[in-house]
């Protein structure tokens, strides 16, 4: 799963309790600016299995985190997300 537009005050450990209620969690990889040593605003949760990763994306999208609204998406393959990320320097 993707998640663009988070709070720079987000962290892993946040994002692993906030999902980790709708299933167990197999990676969660927050990304980070390394100059800045902060995070860019974005991450990837990945779940054991599709329906776990079903019932966090009902359960968490539109909901706050870290005192934003969280969209969750399935995430694209590198070349889109790429593509998306030209297009929309936002995320």
């Amino acid at each position: 799963m993707f998640f663009p537009g988070l709070s720079f005050r987000t962290t892993e450990e946040s994002l692993r309790n906030a999902f980790m209620n709708f299933g167990q969690l197999v990676e969660v990889n927050l990304v980070m600016d390394k100059i800045a040593n902060r995070p860019r605003g974005f991450a990837f949760l990945r779940y054991a299995t599709e329906e776990e990763s079903r019932k966090a994306i009902e359960g968490m999208h539109g909901k706050f985190l870290d005192g934003r609204v969280i969209f969750v998406e399935v995430a694209k393959p590198r070349s889109e997300l790429r593509q998306r990320v030209e297009q929309n320097p936002r995320y």
